[in-house]
């Protein structure tokens, strides 16, 4: 039996042992990525541990997996800062849980907008920021003059939609959002969360505390992907909220050799064509319904 380890993100202070020792591997790591510590001297001065207001760190198991960090660059503004998972703790989508928890605290202080700078050679990095929304900007800063530089921004405001992976829903949201589209196995909300927990993956849209919209699928480890569930609450419909989602499936799945759905309703057809989707001519779709 597989015994699947939990990811917990605590904020630490920024002087804490643990995000200073995280801190010097992601440093190591920047060194070798760049090509040598001396192509990143001029970056050195912008990560001051002590100019940090607020860190996180992620555990598995109580073993530190990773860490990142906001420090307030304007009144309305606020900068992420130290992003990094260790190597042993990749593909395992820490970095998207300690992202969600930088975007909680932001949103919580009251900022409208995060930016953040990253390097053109972090594919996996700048991957990571568009599935949670993040545009690239202009380089902004001491970073205008930095051509290997990526800078990225997003909305945080009250009204703005933010996308997460690995943020934990209650019941009663759950219940609310299938039951608001009408689907009857709103009802068995807790069996739900419980699948969740062993699907190929789940992505949530929020607006503030509210759950918006999902989408679920099911997978085999390589071949085939199945979008079980993509909902979005009437009221957040029409802001592009569902073909959000199914590109961050595609994206997700782009080396699987399949990815279907069933498309219960005809009226929907033409949003999924739009998406490269094509109906399968001769299939029938089949099921046991004990609802």
């Amino acid at each position: 039996m597989v015994i699947k380890m939990q990811i917990e993100v605590k904020e630490v202070r920024h002087d804490a042992p643990v995000f200073l020792m995280l801190c010097g591997e992601l440093d190591s790591f920047l060194n070798v990525a760049i090509g040598g510590e001396e192509k990143r001297e001029k970056y050195k001065k912008f990560n001051h541990t002590d100019t940090m207001d607020f860190v996180a760190v992620a555990y598995e198991g109580g073993e530190p997996a990773g860490c990142g960090a906001l420090r307030k660059y304007s009144e309305k503004e606020v900068e992420i800062k130290r992003v990094f998972v260790r190597e042993k703790y990749r593909g395992k989508n820490v970095g998207g849980m300690i992202l969600e928890k930088l975007l909680e605290q932001a949103q919580q202080t009251g900022f409208e907008r995060m930016i953040l700078e990253t390097g053109a050679f972090l594919g996996a990095s700048i991957k990571l920021y568009r599935r949670y929304g993040f545009e690239r900007i202009e380089n902004y800063g001491a970073y205008k003059d930095m051509p290997e530089s990526i800078c990225m921004g997003r909305e945080i405001g009250a009204d703005a939609i933010i996308y997460c992976v690995g943020k934990r829903m209650e019941a009663d949201e759950l219940k609310e959002l299938y039951e608001s589209v009408g689907w009857k196995s709103g009802k068995y909300a807790d069996r739900l969360l419980c699948s969740f927990e062993k699907a190929g993956m789940v992505m949530s849209a929020w607006q503030g505390s509210k759950l918006a919209g999902l989408v679920e699928v099911l997978d085999d480890g390589g071949v085939t992907a199945y979008v079980h569930y993509l909902l979005v609450n009437p009221f957040y419909q029409g802001k592009g909220i569902g073909a959000r989602l199914m590109e961050a499936v595609k994206e997700q799945y782009r080396d699987y050799l399949y990815i279907v759905l069933s498309c219960e309703q005809k009226g929907v057809i033409p949003f999924y064509e739009g998406l490269g989707f094509s109906v399968i001519e001769g299939s029938t779709p089949m099921q046991i319904n004990r609802l």
